[in-house]
Order: C-alpha cells, then sequence, then structure tokens
C-alpha cells in the first residue's frame, strides 16, 4: 500500500510542526476552530502521557500523521480500577487523507499498544473514522495480519 512512509516516535524538536498538523487537520470540523491541538500540547505533560507511543508518520521528510496514547482507569461499579488506555486524536495532513495513511499509522500503532501490554483501549473522536475496519480487527486480533 503506502511503502514510502515512516512511523516514528515523536521527538521533541517535531512539536511545534505536529500541534500545526493536528491544528490544521481538525480545523473546522467539529465546531469552528479547533482544540485538539491544545490536547496534544497538554497531554505531553501529563503524567499518564506514553511516550512510546507517541507516534509520527513521514512521508518524504515531512511529517504527515501523528496518534498518542494516554494511561487512564475504569472506575468500575464495585470500587475496582482497571487500566486501559485513550488513544487520539489521531490526524494525518489533509492533502494525504483518504489514501490508506490514516490506516496504516492507526494499524502500526494499535499493534504497538497491545506490544505495550495495552489490554483495553477507549477511542476519542469520531467512531466514522474507525468504523468496522478497527472493530472487525480488534475482535479478531488473534486471526488476521495487521498491515505493517
Amino acid at each position: 500500500m503506502n511503502n514510502d512512509i515512516i512511523i516514528r516516535l515523536e521527538r521533541q524538536e517535531d512539536y511545534r510542526t505536529v500541534e500545526n498538523l493536528v491544528r490544521e487537520s481538525f480545523w473546522n470540523v467539529y465546531r469552528p476552530g479547533c482544540l485538539e491541538h491544545f490536547v496534544v500540547k497538554k497531554l505531553r505533560d501529563d503524567p499518564d502521557f506514553v511516550p512510546e507511543l507517541d507516534f509520527v508518520m513521514e512521508k518524504d521528510d515531512r511529517i504527515i500523521g501523528h496518534n498518542v496514547f494516554v494511561r487512564t482507569v475504569i472506575a468500575a461499579d464495585d470500587g475496582r480500577k482497571i487500566p486501559i488506555m485513550t488513544m487520539g486524536p489521531i490526524c494525518i495532513a489533509n492533502e494525504f487523507k483518504r489514501q490508506g495513511y490514516g490506516r496504516q499509522l492507526l494499524a502500526y500503532s494499535l499493534e504497538k499498544a497491545w506490544e505495550f501490554a495495552c489490554n483495553a483501549l477507549c477511542f476519542e473522536g469520531n467512531i466514522d473514522f474507525y468504523g468496522k475496519w478497527v472493530c472487525g480487527r480488534l475482535f479478531k486480533r488473534d486471526q488476521v495480519s495487521w498491515p505493517a
């Protein structure tokens, strides 16, 4: 599919570029303007931020995608705290949307989250983006091969 990309961990020198990418990707999507770029900036300083699962996607030495994970818990009715992670926001540069890059970043990110012992995941964002593709792979994870 899209073999001309690199997915790697975000570095501090990427922060401004990533925040601009996130802002452009979400601008006027859910409301006038957006705040997802501010969310990403604040997540990096949160103690539950998982830097080992903070990914950028590069194409031709340009960052075109980003995804991030944060630890959290579900407070069960019986008082238990069940550790999970949340994912997102995930984004792809506008000119590369609907070309398979988002799916590739998502698949890579989810695989790395599983390797990192993430046993439950809460998706942030629009379920229409994830759709049947993610749900089918999550429920049949051991029966499918994930794209690299």
